[in-house]
This record gives structure tokens, C-alpha cells and sequence, in this order.
């Protein structure tokens, strides 16, 4: 089983144009398809001074401000974050919702008539098929475009966050070999169409041509829920024991073999 570190990611303009339904290419007239907005994140320490301690990025995927990005970039609960678009406009931004299962979180800015994405259709996803991966590469270089295959399908690994500290089991993965580094998490994974088809996640820490995002499918069903609901649901079946003590079983009328 791999083991993955979770990236902290961004996006840029992308440029292409679709040829064919599985047999695609970057187009001699490129076409803006998408407008990014980078993530950075800050917290204040005791003595009140701010100091940025991560970043990574986002997907604006509706006009008023709602944005998609991975739960581990917005993990800390007392952070202050601040989305940066791409005409270097500061919003400070708050966390509607985390995925308590997908590495998935919906932000929200102040803001009106911003240029969203579209969300693709993850699945009907082939192995060879042509996508791009958006992102900060490193933290440093913004907007940085990379290109790939789909790899694999249905993939599960055990992820560390190397800035929330945690581990966390991520299931149903889109595998790439296009390059996803660290300060990339939460960008867009795109088809040649500029529709948004997974969340870049993770990548495999000492390999190469190894990462992974999650299907969009699950952030929309994430959006649906926050939208109906006001907040994530997941559903969950659990078990728990206890020792039958005489109290317990007097209390509940249990018999005792």
C-alpha cells in the first residue's frame, strides 16, 4: 500500500481544446477555459503575529463565492484564511463544510460574479485518457500547468498530511502521472474540455509520476448536501461494547447466560 503525503496546491488559466472524446490534444489556438484562485493559509500564534505556516489552492465553482479545495489545506480550526485570486485580490475566507470522510472542504468568500469552473463527469473516466494538473508547485510557482494520463482507477492509500499532522485513509482515487508536488493540493485535475474531473490530493513521497486526486463526483455531492442541508452528511454504521456489569443488566432486563 502506498503511502502518500498530502500536498499543500493551486491553478492557473488553462488553455485547450478537445479533439476527440479519448483521443485529445493541446489546440494551436488555445482556449481560456478556467480562472483559478490560489490558497494561502495563516495563523496567528500566541503573541498574536501572524505567520503563514501552509497554502494551497482552490476551485471557484460558483459566481458567489463558493470554492473547492482539500480538507487537510483548511485543516486547523483557528487558522485565518485568505483566498488570492488570480487578479491578486485578497478575501478573507471562511469553512463552510469538511468532508468527514473525503479530503474535501468548501470555503466561501465575500464576493459577487466571479468566474467559476465547470464540474466535469468522473464517471465515465478511462486509463490513458489526457488530463492537467493546476497548481502552486511548491508554494512558489503559481499557476503552474502539468500534463498526464489517467493511470488508474478506484485506487485507496493511507495519506499523511505532512501540516495537519494526520494520516487519514482516502478511497476511490483518480491515479495520474501528471505532477502533482507539494504546495498543489486542492487544485483542479482537468480534462482537455477545462471541466474539472478530480481534486488533486495526494502524491507519493520518493516516487515519480505519482499522484492522485479525488473524483469531482463527490464534491458535488458534498455541494448538493451543504446546499439542502447546510452541511455534509455522510452516512455510517457503528458498533460499540460494553462490559455487562449487574447495574446494566438490571437496568435493561438482560438475561445472563
Amino acid at each position: 500500500m502506498p503511502q502518500g503525503g498530502l500536498p499543500p496546491m493551486a491553478m492557473p488559466d488553462l488553455m485547450a481544446h478537445k479533439t476527440k472524446p479519448q483521443i485529445e490534444d493541446v489546440a494551436p489556438e488555445p482556449k481560456k477555459l478556467i480562472d483559478p484562485s490560489q490558497l494561502d493559509i495563516k495563523v496567528k500564534d500566541p503573541q498574536s503575529k501572524t505567520i503563514q505556516i501552509g497554502g494551497g489552492s482552490g476551485a471557484i465553482v460558483d459566481p458567489s463565492g463558493i470554492i473547492l479545495t482539500n480538507k487537510h489545506v483548511v485543516y486547523e480550526q483557528d487558522a485565518d484564511y485568505t483566498v488570492i485570486t488570480n487578479d491578486d485580490k485578497h478575501y478573507s475566507a471562511k469553512v463552510l463544510a469538511r468532508d468527514p470522510i473525503n479530503d474535501i472542504a468548501i470555503l466561501k468568500i465575500d464576493a459577487e460574479n466571479l468566474p467559476a469552473v465547470e464540474l466535469g463527469d468522473s464517471s465515465n473516466l478511462q486509463l490513458g485518457q489526457t488530463v492537467i494538473a493546476i497548481g502552486n508547485a511548491l508554494g512558489e510557482f503559481t499557476n503552474t500547468v502539468s500534463m498526464g494520463v489517467i493511470s488508474g482507477l478506484s485506487r485507496y492509500i493511507t495519506a499523511q498530511a505532512s501540516l495537519a499532522g494526520h494520516s487519514e485513509e482516502l478511497r476511490g482515487l483518480i491515479q495520474t502521472d501528471a505532477a502533482i508536488n507539494p504546495g498543489n493540493s486542492g487544485g483542479p485535475l482537468v480534462n482537455l474540455a477545462g471541466q474539472v474531473i478530480g481534486i488533486s490530493s495526494a502524491t507519493v513521497m520518493g516516487a515519480e509520476n505519482i499522484g492522485f486526486a479525488i473524483p469531482i463526483a463527490a464534491a458535488k455531492q458534498d455541494l448538493v448536501d451543504l446546499k439542502k442541508h447546510g452541511r455534509i452528511i455522510k452516512a455510517s454504521l457503528g458498533v460499540r461494547y460494553v462490559t455487562l456489569s449487574k447495574a446494566i443488566q438490571e437496568k435493561n432486563n438482560l438475561a445472563v447466560d
